[in-house]
């Protein structure tokens, strides 16, 4: 009867009685009895979907301290979280903390090979990972007559298979090395039709770079013809914007490749948005340093649009630089000119990424440093932090 009447009064005791009910410990089963729901009782933290308190959009007050942020749940970062990714109070929208302008993403976890893992793991492969490096250090030492055999004996027929495996991708990229010419273009033939997973592979992208880099432009040329569709999302991607990078780097004067970078720059808001991509503006770089006059001056007429904004920018900061280098004449005065503002080029000296752009601009041939330092408040504090 007594078990039965503590039973009805337990869910009602409060944490503070747990002391002196603690003390007895002749009745270790009743003790833990009170102990349950007490601490059902107390308050539990909850994240609230708003931000409040924190810099950054997409994050929510912390329940363990203002000092500490949490994402909140839905956004991109909370995903990113949930999965052991940490971000140093980094959001999607480009926003680093004070002087972090080069800093990346830390992983809470030692980072796997493109942190993505093998949808094809499933698919057997004729030789495993041992036999793959030894395959691998083969074609490394022997002449190219001996890599041609083995490809074609080891390789053709297997290598879009291969491309996805981690040790395979990195057999079939020595091959294409090492191999004659016509080799390498019967193993690019092979991965015809599936340059947009190849692309979005950790593994194969690195093939997809390699057939770039080593294999004549019109070898190559169906991989910008396969990505023309959907370019823009690829520039945004984090392995698909390293193969729209050597397309431009490689195959500039193609026409497929000149199709792509149009595509990419004909919208000019589409280009500003991918000067302030964490990834697109890498491409928007090397259309810059490799690119023709025409989509430079594109570049630049975007950029110009709010060069106060573009240029103190996380990402679009990287694009000004550039375009401070390797635009015509024309475009750069364009640019120099506007940065040279007073008000703009103080605002931009005291800008955690606007003052890399006033260094460059001091670098610049046809701008007096000196007459800056000394004019400008804040120039030389810029010069003094390099």
């Amino acid at each position: 009867m007594a078990c039965e009447v503590m039973a009805i009064q337990e869910p009602t005791m409060l944490p503070m009685q747990l002391p002196t009910m603690q003390q007895d410990m002749t009745q270790p089963r009743l003790v833990a009895m009170m102990l349950v729901p007490a601490a059902m009782m107390m308050p539990q933290p909850q994240v609230s979907p708003v931000a409040s308190q924190t810099p950054s959009e997409g994050y929510a007050a912390s329940p363990w301290g203002q000092d500490m942020q949490w994402p909140a749940q839905g956004s991109m970062n909370y995903q990113a979280a949930e999965n052991g990714i940490v971000y140093d109070a980094y959001d999607y929208n480009g926003a680093y903390g004070k002087n972090s302008r080069r800093r990346k993403p830390r992983h809470a976890q030692p980072k796997a090979p493109g942190m993505v893992p093998n949808r094809y793991a499933e698919e057997p492969l004729p030789l495993d990972a041992n036999q793959l490096v030894k395959l691998r250090e083969r074609f490394e030492t022997a002449n190219m007559d001996q890599s041609s055999l083995l490809a074609h004996a080891e390789l053709l027929g297997w290598v879009w298979p291969y491309s996805r495996d981690p040790a395979g991708c990195r057999a079939v990229q020595s091959a294409i090395v090492s191999t004659k010419p016509a080799v390498g273009k019967a193993i690019a033939q092979e991965l015809h039709g599936h340059v947009r997973e190849a692309a979005e592979s950790p593994h194969a992208n690195y093939v997809l770079q390699k057939v770039i880099e080593q294999l004549s432009s019109p070898t190559s040329a169906f991989i910008a013809d396969e990505l023309l569709a959907t370019v823009p999302r690829f520039a945004r991607h984090r392995f698909g914007c390293r193969i729209v990078c050597r397309l431009v780097e490689h195959c500039s004067r193609e026409e497929s490749t000149r199709k792509l970078i149009q595509k990419l720059l004909e919208d000019p808001d589409e280009a500003i948005d991918l000067c302030r991509h964490n990834f697109g503006h890498h491409v928007v770089q090397s259309i810059l340093e490799h690119g023709d006059d025409a989509h430079k001056e594109m570049i630049a007429q975007v950029l110009l649009r709010d060069v106060l904004s573009n240029a103190s920018h996380r990402s679009s900061s990287y694009v000004v630089e550039a375009a401070l280098k390797n635009c015509s004449s024309e475009d750069q005065d364009r640019l120099v000119q506007a940065l040279l503002q007073p008000g703009i080029i103080s605002e931009l000296a005291k800008a955690d990424f606007g003052s890399y752009v006033v260094r460059t601009l001091l670098k610049h041939p046809k701008v007096d440093a000196q007459v800056l330092i000394q004019t400008i408040p804040g120039v030389a504090a810029c010069l003094e932090q390099q």
